[in-house]
């Protein structure tokens, strides 16, 4: 870990000591050499090398980022499940309710994610997608708009679980 610090640091040193002595250079050189492009060029080099040798830097318990993961549920974790550039599985299957609604959302960006849920648990699921897939366990598929599932256990105003499942540019399939 603090490797991966002191090779940024190298990084934006040389970085900075390079447009300094361009910004520098340039009043007295009448040769024209593009350094900021080559710049912004290392820069992009650099982010595609990181995130090859160490992976993004994710902090969240509940987003999957550049991997294959399965996110169970916890009541301590929050509401928000992300899967990103990914394929990933969101279980919701452990869900209890106890008197009140649990609201959550899952989003799949460019990527593959599966949700699983509880049949015998009330769950109303609002499907939204655009340039995407977002399946239902009865065989519905959208790939752009919003439509809505439920189980055969929900009724209208009880508790239930009610999830936000959108995917954007990828596909998420909704399993029981």
């Amino acid at each position: 870990m603090k490797m991966v610090g002191i090779i940024d640091g190298v990084f934006w040193g040389i970085a900075l000591i390079a447009l300094g002595i361009w910004f520098l250079v340039r009043q007295y050189v009448p040769v024209h050499i593009p350094v900021f492009r080559i710049i912004v060029a290392l820069f992009f080099v650099y982010l595609g090398v990181r995130v090859l040798v160490h992976g993004p830097v994710v902090r969240d318990q509940n987003t999957v980022v550049f991997s294959d993961s399965t996110i169970p549920y916890s009541p301590d974790r929050g509401g928000d499940y992300n899967v990103i550039f990914s394929n990933g599985t969101v279980d919701l299957s452990g869900v209890q309710l106890s008197g009140t609604s649990v609201r959550t959302q899952v989003n799949v960006v460019f990527g593959a994610g599966t949700l699983r849920i509880n049949p015998a648990e009330p769950v109303r699921i609002r499907m939204s997608s655009a340039f995407g897939t977002v399946e239902a366990p009865t065989g519905r598929s959208i790939a752009f708009g919003d439509a809505v599932y439920t189980t055969d256990s929900y009724r209208s105003g009880a508790p239930a679980l009610e999830i936000q499942a959108t995917s954007v540019f990828g596909r998420l399939a909704i399993q029981n």
